[in-house]
């Protein structure tokens, strides 16, 4: 039998190639709701319905919310928000591949190692993942993701950023005076003998006669770390011997702050009672409230200016980069906010998965 002539092959595929192209466009999923529905498309780009309801389920788990208890304006926005960010992901991992990180495999792993040793168990880590409805694998994929991007920001970025002049310095720390107020702040220890709420009076008899014990030992001179390890019933604090973070007023309740902040440094309070149990207080000592200078904080001025002007500058390079793939987003516009009333309040929506651009962040207080 003869063989078909080259020319009909190829004519023959054209024509077949036409007719699957008609068959998919006629075959497009119009439904914004069906998990096929493409929310978002561009060059090396296509983000489904299925894929951002994944990423905004995992969103809400995270802050222990359910789609039916934020508000439909609020959902719609939160998907916006999300997948913007799966889109800055995805564009960015194509540049950073261009490229590539030859050991971002290795330094995941060795980083999924660690997150591991802060579970007590294998099983601890896998319940973990699956109330994240995550799995090791994903989580795997996404830090080597992370690292690619993270890498590619700082070859495309960090090279252009100016160092924060003085001058920018000191015009952010005159129009932020409130940032560098620190009020009263004490640092004390204590002993606690916790007291269930719903003690009898023989049992609550009975543990703050333990407590005066304890406070007894120490008026005897044993060393207030030694009685609050053997003693106190707070974990936060026992192993330090009872040693608190800093704090200032508001942080505690009440009755205990009264006490810490009308206790001199170097002594010792009576016992006390607070909704946790019985406490007596050791304060160490005490700082008084002031407003930070300027050669105090400068550093951490220029820290903060830095990530700024590198948020900027990472957002300016994904919108090229969106520009480069010609992203479109298909989602319907969300609708307009129902008004606020007396007896519906607003519901804040969580906040979003991180992007690959750094989120502007307040200088931390000392």
């Amino acid at each position: 039998m003869p063989l078909p002539h080259l020319s009909m092959l190829k004519r023959n595929s054209s024509i077949l190639s036409l007719l699957i192209a008609a068959v998919l466009a006629g075959c497009a999923v119009k439904d914004p709701n069906n998990p096929r529905f493409v929310v978002a498309e561009g060059r090396g780009i296509t983000i489904t319905r299925a894929q951002l309801d994944a990423e905004v389920n995992r969103a809400l788990t995270n802050f222990n919310l359910s789609r039916d208890k934020v508000p439909p304006p609020q959902l719609a926005s939160l998907e916006v928000n999300i997948l913007n960010q799966m889109i800055n992901r995805q564009v960015a991992l194509a540049e950073a591949r261009k490229s590539p990180m030859t050991n971002a495999a290795t330094l995941a792993k060795e980083q999924l190692d660690r997150m591991k040793k802060n579970f007590p168990t294998e099983q601890a880590f896998q319940e973990q993942l699956a109330k994240a409805k995550t799995t090791e694998a994903d989580m795997l994929k996404e830090i080597e993701q992370k690292m690619e991007v993270d890498n590619l920001m700082r070859v495309r970025v960090e090279p252009n950023l100016k160092a924060p002049t003085d001058e920018e310095v000191q015009k952010f720390y005159n129009e932020n005076p409130k940032l560098w107020q620190r009020n009263e702040t004490v640092r004390a220890q204590h002993v606690l003998v916790k007291v269930d709420a719903n003690a009898d009076a023989a049992t609550k008899a009975a543990k703050k006669k333990a407590a005066e014990s304890a406070l007894a030992r120490v008026n005897k001179g044993e060393p207030f770390e030694k009685v609050a390890q053997e003693v106190s019933d707070d974990p936060g604090s026992k192993a330090r011997g009872g040693e608190l973070p800093p704090f200032s007023k508001g942080q505690m309740t009440p009755k205990f702050e009264e006490t810490a902040f009308s206790t001199p440094p170097g002594k010792v309070s009576g016992v006390i009672e607070t909704p946790f149990g019985y406490h007596f207080i050791k304060v160490k000592a005490k700082e008084a409230a002031k407003t930070l200078k300027l050669d105090e904080v400068k550093n951490e001025i220029a820290a903060h200016l830095r990530r700024l002007k590198q948020g900027e500058a990472s957002r300016l390079l994904l919108d090229d980069l969106r520009k480069e793939a010609k992203v479109k987003i298909l989602l319907p516009p969300p609708p307009a906010p129902a008004p606020v009333t007396a007896t519906t309040p607003p519901v804040q929506a969580p906040p979003s998965p991180a992007t690959p651009a750094p989120a502007p962040a307040q200088p931390a207080k000392k």
